[in-house]
């Protein structure tokens, strides 16, 4: 018997690159509500006198990511900062059972912060993967809010 997985087991989480010391430091966005992704591909026709049929033609990956603005987390500062500079981040999919991951360098193309009076803050972002997806297997799993 398959035991499903919880919106909660997947995580996500952004390599912050250092200033001095050459290591990426990865964090997780604080209080995150919702995340997604999102494979799709265009579709190229073959119509000819052997054969018709569909074949693969650009194929693409989005990401979008939610969650509550909380005091102490590095995420919207470096996203703000990124998203301004033009730089591409590196955007972590974590299996919280497992420990296997996936990452690729996304271009934010959007990044909004929402105050209703009465609410909690909330942020989102979407993204376009830039390149190639690498898998690994984390050792631990960054930490959140505490």
């Amino acid at each position: 018997m398959a035991i499903e997985y919880r919106g909660e087991e997947i995580l996500f989480a952004v390599a912050i690159p250092p200033e001095t010391t050459g290591e990426d430091t990865i964090v997780r966005p604080f209080n995150q509500t919702s995340g997604s992704t999102s494979i799709s591909a265009d579709a190229i026709d073959l119509d000819t006198k052997d054969k018709t049929g569909s074949d693969y033609g650009k194929v693409t990956q989005e990401i979008s990511l939610e969650g509550v603005i909380s005091e102490g987390d590095p995420f919207v500062d470096f996203i703000k900062s990124a998203i301004r500079g033009k730089q591409l981040v590196k955007i972590y999919e974590i299996n919280t059972r497992t420990k296997e991951a996936e990452h690729g360098m996304y271009m934010i193309s959007s990044f909004e912060k929402s105050f209703g009076n009465g609410d909690f803050a909330t942020y989102s972002l979407s993204g376009s993967l830039n390149g190639d997806v690498t898998e690994e297997t984390l050792v631990t799993i960054p930490n959140g809010a505490v």
